[in-house]
């Protein structure tokens, strides 16, 4: 009887510790979910933007582009990218290309910052912001959106003085940032590339920086000599931890 009451007892125990249903590890993750090809989105303050989507990673990649040209500078290295597995969108700024508005250099920032949020809302976690020139300034003033875990600035300057706006990029902006970023210029393209070097002072470890002998300014370094070197710089910067 005793040898029952004690078997019962351990039965009882066992069933307690049982859990209902599967545990943490074995539930399904959730997969970032969105299609290959052109694609919309809205701002801040209600402006459609154009996009592209290529490939079906899981790390995606924001290509903003440079003045004067549109998303199409950015396309055949984003096509490079979904070979390589990951997903990247290209988009047009406000007023280029197929977006809407008109061009608003003050608003960079915010077309950088729908960007970066429609892949958040597509199930995004891992998000890296790649700019060439004002498309570069736009990425370091989003740097501190949820999700982004790489930041790329391409012969960016600090502000756009040059076209009357009064956006700049702010020692606040790369102070404090804990994930990787990579800072790129050209050694002649001046006062640019002081610009960048400037930055590239301003940012918290860790960080590299890259010059490149000659004038070429942002995606004209794909037209360069330096063109594979360029190219295997920003993949293997993508290869993050």
């Amino acid at each position: 009887m005793k040898r029952l009451t004690i078997l019962i007892i351990m039965l009882v125990m066992l069933a307690s510790c049982q859990t209902v249903g599967p545990t943490p590890a074995s539930q399904p993750t959730t997969l970032p979910s969105l299609s290959e090809g052109e694609v919309t989105f809205t701002t801040e303050d209600g402006v459609q933007l154009s996009g592209a989507v290529f490939g079906q990673g899981t790390t995606a990649v924001v290509l903003a582009h440079m003045l004067p040209t549109d998303q199409t500078s950015w396309q055949p290295f984003a096509q490079v990218l979904a070979e390589r597995g990951f997903t990247a969108l290209t988009f047009d700024f406000r007023g280029y290309g197929q977006s809407g508005g008109s061009k608003d250099y003050d608003a960079l920032d915010k077309d950088a910052r729908a960007a970066v949020a429609f892949l958040r809302d597509h199930g995004f976690q891992r998000i890296v912001c790649i700019g060439a020139s004002m498309g570069g300034l736009a990425c370091g003033k989003v740097s501190h959106e949820p999700g982004l875990v790489g930041l790329v600035i391409i012969s960016a300057p600090r502000d756009m003085r040059s076209v009357g706006a009064s956006l700049k990029v702010a020692r606040s902006d790369l102070a404090d940032l804990a994930y990787p970023k990579l800072f790129i210029a050209s050694r002649e393209d001046r006062p640019i590339s002081g610009d960048v070097r400037g930055m590239y002072g301003w940012a918290s470890d860790p960080k590299e920086l890259e010059v490149f002998d000659g004038f070429a300014h942002g995606t004209d370094l794909f037209d360069t000599e330096h063109a594979d070197e360029f190219r295997e710089l920003l993949l293997n910067f993508l290869i993050l931890p």
